[in-house]
């Protein structure tokens, strides 16, 4: 009897340590940018199931809320939201403290398909009026070439906005996530896609994080180790190749 006690003892343990690990929730905030984070996308798209799936190893679920990208940062402040991602490097914002490195994605120029552009470096866009999108910390060169005038952007709050501006010829052209412009143009806009292509040449290979705030920065290690029990890239990649593969 004592033998069969202690075992239904261990196993009671047991249950309660996993329902203890399994307790442990995280607010995150996002934007709507698919393929990887959309309130509509399958399992919210392939960052934001590979964030899931990763935190899953340590015990951790995840809620999503989504905003518009500043909005989303601002309320990435909150104590009781853990941060905000996906971030580039050059969209961090002081107090805030980076994960190791989730998944990279690559960045280019959407175009009108009727007049494409034609360039080797960026600088051969002098002249053109590029798109880009409020909040996003778009590349080193890219920031100082606007900085030193050499190229002309316009702002605006998205990148639907974006990608319907340079369809109706409005922008020359934008900069975007390839993977975002593919998805938006064939997905969300597929009227335009006749009228938006993506220049074959990349503007560079855009490294993602998580950015925690100073109230959950202890959550980076959590987050870190979790990190080593999958590949997170993969599970970026395996998605996109289930639900994009046919856009092309």
């Amino acid at each position: 009897m004592s033998v069969i006690k202690g075992a239904v003892l261990a196993l009671a343990i047991q249950i309660f340590s996993l329902s203890a690990l399994a307790a442990e929730r995280w607010v995150v905030t996002t934007l709507e940018w698919p393929p990887f984070t959309c309130s509509r996308c399958p399992e919210n798209g392939a960052a934001a199931k590979a964030l899931k799936d990763t935190l899953k190893t340590v015990g951790v679920s995840v809620e999503f809320v989504f905003y518009p990208w500043t909005q989303a940062i601002k309320r990435g402040e909150r104590p009781e939201v853990v941060g905000f991602f996906p971030v580039w490097p050059e969209t961090f914002r002081p107090g805030f403290s980076p994960s190791h490195l989730l998944f990279r994605s690559p960045l280019g120029i959407i175009q009108q398909r009727s007049k494409p552009l034609v360039w080797s470096k960026l600088s051969d866009l002098k002249g053109k009026k590029i798109g880009i999108t409020e909040g996003y910390g778009n590349t080193v060169e890219f920031n100082r070439l606007v900085k030193e005038k050499i190229l002309k952007v316009e702002a605006v709050k998205s990148d639907d906005t974006n990608l319907r501006k340079v369809a109706l010829g409005q922008l020359d052209g934008a900069l975007m996530d390839i993977n975002n412009a593919r998805y938006l143009m064939h997905v969300t806009h597929p009227k335009l896609a006749g009228r938006v292509s993506v220049s074959p040449r990349i503007v560079q290979d855009k490294d993602h994080f998580f950015a925690f705030n100073i109230h959950n920065k202890a959550k980076v290690d959590k987050l870190n180790k979790a990190l080593a029990n999958v590949n997170y890239q993969r599970i970026v990649d395996d998605y996109l190749l289930k639900y994009m593969r046919r856009l092309d």
